[in-house]
């Protein structure tokens, strides 16, 4: 995998990460969602991709980065489709859980590919988070 394209792929998950924030008005004022349950869908974004972070290096370790890599590119790309489809609150929160559970575990694989000495993709993701 060429360095463009790990640094194009790192790019494209976080700006995939934030952009909900930009269309946070839109959604609320389509689906008639509160502050709230509009933090509620962060949230849900972000307890999926804490919980799947270490699981997903360790698949990384187990079938390799770029297969575990590839396996994200085409479940972030289905759920970005899928938050456009939600239609309710709970849609929405199960859309979004769901999709950060599938793009958990791009850090520790693209550290594990982007870092050579490294031998796990765990152990590459929390030394590259932790310093």
């Amino acid at each position: 995998m060429g360095d463009r394209l790990r640094v194009t792929l790192a790019a494209v998950t976080y700006i995939d990460r934030v952009a909900i924030s930009w269309a946070a008005p839109s959604i609320r004022l389509e689906l008639g969602l509160t502050a709230v349950q509009m933090g509620w869908v962060f949230a849900a974004f972000n307890w999926a991709y804490a919980m799947f972070e270490i699981p997903g290096g360790y698949l990384g370790d187990w079938i390799g980065p770029r297969k575990v890599l590839m396996r994200i590119v085409l479940w972030w790309s289905t759920f970005t489709a899928a938050t456009g489809w939600a239609w309710s609150f709970p849609s929405l929160l199960g859309t979004r859980f769901l999709f950060g559970a599938g793009e958990a575990g791009c850090f520790p694989n693209v550290a594990k590919v982007f870092t050579p000495g490294c031998r796990t993709g765990s152990v590459c993701g929390r030394r590259a988070s932790c310093g």
